[in-house]
């Protein structure tokens, strides 16, 4: 999960600048080689002004709670395959809403729910309904001034953050979200594979999503089916309407690829039993051609032997008669 982690790069990189009129120096101060176990959850940049006007930027570690209550500018680093997975999540509702302006998709965005006490996370996704202003740029959602909330969260479960199926659960119950889906890839194991599990609010409780018998985890608010194949290592997501698969932006890229090279090799097709069929065509009247002059050659023999035959047959009866 990383908030608007793309705002930080510059301080990131160590980025250091000063203004000669006023010699206002920025800095970050950071250890000269950073350990891991010191940002096991990663950090919040924390800006410091000193009476001399210079600002220092201090990387403060976060902590379990920062997980479950994000501030905009938190760098949460995630694995290779939880940041894949999320992208793909996120590309999959993405296009399956694209034609539908009242259906907001969302990732790691800050949830606004005004209510006391209550965490307020960055799900990996959110899809939410009857939204107003879909193209409106967001830091946050906030679920008062938007007048709607996400019907869906969906979570990829991270070995480096815990909590996703335990604290965040009773989170969405407490928020309302009407489904909470939760993906655990079992990135560690020797051959990860996913696990789905989900929650559905009943009155103002959730209770488990029980699986179909083909083990596929339905999105009532969404109809969308949840589900794995390859032995579980891969996330299928399908439209319960139509039974079509929701793609990424790869699958769907390779999709039109293949469709661009079957329409290719159709249209060559085509040609090709266009150029047979003019072939054929051209012979047949080629045949035809022939055999009309086949005819008249018949024709006008029949009729040389006819005449032949009738002169033959004047010589013979002037020769009967001359006698």
């Amino acid at each position: 999960m990383n908030v608007n982690a793309q705002t930080l790069n510059p301080l990131l990189q160590g980025l250091r600048f000063e203004k000669t009129d006023n010699t206002l120096k920025q800095r970050i101060q950071r250890p000269d080689k950073p350990q891991v176990e010191e940002f096991p959850y990663g950090w919040r940049i924390k800006t410091e002004t000193l009476p001399s006007g210079e600002e220092i930027y201090t990387q403060i570690p976060l902590t379990q709670e920062d997980f479950l209550n994000p501030q905009l500018g938190d760098v949460m680093p995630q694995n290779q395959r939880h940041y894949q997975d999320t992208v793909d999540l996120y590309d999959m509702f993405q296009a399956h809403y694209s034609n539908d302006e009242t259906v907001g998709v969302f990732g790691d965005m800050k949830m606004l729910w005004h209510i006391p006490d209550l965490k307020e996370p960055a799900p990996d996704v959110a899809i939410v309904p009857n939204i107003r202003n879909k193209e409106k740029d967001r830091s946050s959602f906030d679920v008062i001034e938007e007048r709607t909330r996400p019907c869906l969260v969906i979570e990829i479960i991270s070995p480096n953050y815990p909590g996703d199926d335990t604290h965040k659960v009773l989170i969405y119950e407490k928020a309302g979200i009407a489904e909470y889906i939760i993906i655990d890839p079992h990135s560690s194991a020797k051959k990860p594979y996913y696990e789905l599990f989900g929650y559905r609010l009943k009155g103002k409780k959730y209770r488990p999503i029980k699986p179909d018998k083909q083990g596929r985890l339905l999105s009532e608010t969404t109809q969308v089916w949840f589900s794995t194949a390859n032995d579980k290592r891969e996330l299928i997501l399908t439209d319960a309407s139509t039974g079509k698969r929701l793609l990424n932006n790869l699958k769907r890229e390779a999709d039109r690829q293949e469709a661009k090279r079957q329409a290719q090799e159709e249209a060559e097709a085509r040609q090709e039993a266009e150029k047979r069929a003019r072939k054929e065509a051209e012979a047949r009247q080629e045949a035809e051609k022939r055999a009309r002059k086949e005819a008249e050659a018949r024709r006008e023999m029949e009729a040389q032997m006819q005449a032949l035959q009738q002169q033959l047959q004047a010589l013979q009866f002037a020769k009967e008669h001359g006698k």
